[in-house]
């Protein structure tokens, strides 16, 4: 069976699932299994697979039809440029969390030795971006959950920043006794009842990573009510926020006394709010 042959069974197999991203997830599938980039895809197309890599791909693509999240079947995302390690029960870093990144880094561009801490931190994919960007930079890292800080641990060895970041066990900033210079989330921010409209691939990722309570904005207050002492004069919060959500964040914040400034992501929806001391 020839690339062409293969794909086109395969996007056959994956529009009858229901799956919007047919083409791309089947491309995206068959350049792992034959370890191309997919433009090669195209210029390959009448390569023969071995019956050894079209049982693989056949394999994962099964997979993919039961709506399991290509970043799962794969055990990889990208981010911001690094890849990261992930697997089922850790959320995936998505693109519109990059400019979460770019905003974080270049407030603390001018900043010598910063110290910042990520709470909810997931596969790591924030915290790390960040320390890979910024070389001065000492982060701690925070999750609740075991396999997230066995995750964001073995992220930090393969992008070889292990020793910039501490990676600690616990709920949001319990125990945590560090003055920062500023604090960064993505934390779960979908109420209930947004929950039960998600599309099934999110449905198989965490549901702690993704409910909150509040209409989605019982973390935003836990963390400024836990986190405002540890900013240091001029400190800041950075938070990831729902598609509606970004002016009751911002209210919280200007209700302490801290100047905010909201963000939008590239598909124009207010995606970041930032709350400085």
């Amino acid at each position: 069976m020839t690339v062409k042959e293969i794909l086109e069974i395969a996007y056959k197999k994956l529009k009858n699932a229901e799956i919007e991203t047919y083409i791309l997830d089947a491309q995206i599938i068959l350049s792992y299994v034959l370890k191309v980039p997919k433009w090669k895809l195209i210029i390959e197309a009448d390569k023969k697979l071995t019956s050894k890599q079209q049982k693989e791909f056949f394999k994962l693509l099964t997979l993919r039809e039961k709506r399991i999240p290509i970043a799962y079947i794969l055990k990889q995302k990208e981010f911001f440029g690094y890849n990261f390690y992930v697997e089922e029960g850790i959320l995936i870093p998505r693109p519109e969390t990059e400019i979460l990144v770019e905003i974080v880094l270049n407030k603390i561009k001018d900043l010598n030795n910063p110290i910042g801490i990520d709470i909810g931190t997931g596969s790591g994919a924030i915290c790390l971006s960040l320390l890979k960007e910024k070389t001065s930079l000492l982060m701690i890292c925070t999750d609740i959950s075991q396999k997230a800080v066995k995750i964001t641990l073995k992220n930090a060895k393969l992008l070889n920043v292990e020793d910039r970041v501490k990676i600690i066990r616990t709920d949001i900033l319990k125990g945590i006794k560090a003055t920062v210079d500023f604090i960064v989330s993505n934390p779960p921010y979908i109420s209930r009842e947004e929950y039960e409209t998600l599309q099934p691939e999110v449905k198989k990722e965490p549901k702690e990573a993704l409910i909150a309570e509040k209409g989605g904005i019982f973390f935003y207050e836990e963390i400024i009510n836990q986190g405002r002492d540890l900013l240091r004069d001029k400190g800041f919060f950075a938070f990831e926020v729902g598609y509606n959500q970004a002016q009751k964040v911002a209210n919280l914040l200007t209700n302490i006394g801290f100047k905010t400034e909201i963000y939008k992501d590239l598909a124009g929806i207010n995606r970041v709010v930032i709350g400085e001391k």
